[in-house]
């Protein structure tokens, strides 16, 4: 009887302990057998993680005390790779790196092909953010909440550093960077510039709207100018799109919040919390452009601004229903035109 009571004993506590929430966290993974360089420019995020914006989201007082080895990572035990926001740093030989990847690009010798980019060779730094593949993996029963995986990756060592440097500056998470002398290969029908080491970032950028704080910025590809071209016939200076994350955004358990977190998350077509910056040639001309935008988005005009409703999730629970993913709105700016999908109590 007392050994059945201490086996009794024994379960509840083992119980206990398999059905509390997991603690989530961030991971800083690179290869062991990583170049010193990439590991010093791991090293860097790793200091940063108090001061930045995204990290210190990721880290929420589970920040960690040393880079993790990609290797073990990828070899031990699904949830951690899956209960942790990761920050993949390496080359693209990196084997996290290479679990990790989108597929939206593809390392070729001497650089990238990466769609809505194209084809380089030369120093060239990549990244690109999504949800957590790991966390929404057959391993994986029921998500207890959402998880990001953002991947730095290059061409070269030197490629690696630029794409480093770049996130620490701009919090740029998805993005093409290329020292000088890059060059293409061969021509591809949706070619888009890189990044320069010093590029700037939009001038009406603000780090705060209402509650929500901005944490990563993507470099639009040049299907999105192609998108803005055909509503206009004018192609932007450049386009941005800034994520906005408030507090509980990524919390949530299973696929009831799916959706959401999928569209506050930092994958490049994700739009939810987003204010996407289109910049073109002067005020007169973004004033002209600024309805036809707003017409393609079924906007209507409100005092100072278009306003309305984003369409439902493709796919989603909603979908083809009057239901919609949330509210849009369009306004001018001087040369920019904005568009904010952020909720209008925080605008």
């Amino acid at each position: 009887m007392r050994r059945l009571i201490f086996c009794l004993a024994l379960f509840g506590t083992l119980s206990g302990t398999l059905n509390a929430q997991p603690r989530r966290g961030l991971l800083i993974a690179i290869s062991d057998f990583a170049p010193a360089a990439v590991r010093t420019a791991a090293e860097s995020l790793l200091a940063a993680i108090p001061r930045h914006p995204l990290l210190s989201v990721f880290a929420q007082g589970n920040a960690p005390a040393s880079l993790c080895s990609s290797e073990q990572l990828l070899s031990g035990g699904a949830e951690r790779r899956a209960y942790n926001h990761l920050v993949l740093v390496g080359l693209a030989t990196d084997p996290m790196i290479a679990a990790a990847t989108q597929h939206e690009a593809k390392p070729q010798p001497g650089g990238f092909y990466i769609f809505g980019f194209g084809h380089f060779i030369g120093d060239i730094g990549y990244i690109e953010s999504d949800r957590n593949a790991f966390l929404h993996g057959k391993a994986i029963a029921r998500t207890p909440f959402e998880t990001e995986v953002v991947t730095i990756t290059g061409s070269t060592v030197a490629g690696v550093q630029l794409a480093v440097r770049a996130f620490l500056r701009t919090n740029l998470v998805n993005g093409v960077i290329a020292a000088p002398g890059w060059k293409r290969p061969m021509p591809n029908l949706l070619d888009h510039a890189p990044l320069a080491l010093d590029f700037q970032l939009p001038d009406p950028l603000p780090e705060k709207i209402g509650d929500y704080r901005l944490i990563g910025l993507t470099q639009a590809a040049e299907d999105e100018y192609r998108g803005v071209l055909a509503d206009t016939q004018i192609e932007p200076r450049e386009i941005w799109r800034a994520k906005y994350y408030r507090e509980g955004v990524w919390d949530g358990e299973g696929e009831v919040h799916a959706f959401d977190q999928y569209s506050y998350g930092l994958h490049r077509r994700a739009y939810g919390n987003t204010l996407w910056l289109a910049r073109f040639a002067s005020p007169a001309e973004a004033a002209a452009q600024a309805p036809k935008i707003a017409a393609a988005a079924n906007l209507k005009l409100q005092g100072q601004r278009w306003t309305g409703k984003q369409p439902p999730y493709a796919g989603g629970a909603n979908a083809g229903e009057s239901d919609s993913a949330g509210p849009l709105s369009l306004w001018q700016q001087g040369e920019w035109v904005l568009m904010s999908t952020l909720p209008a109590a925080a605008r």
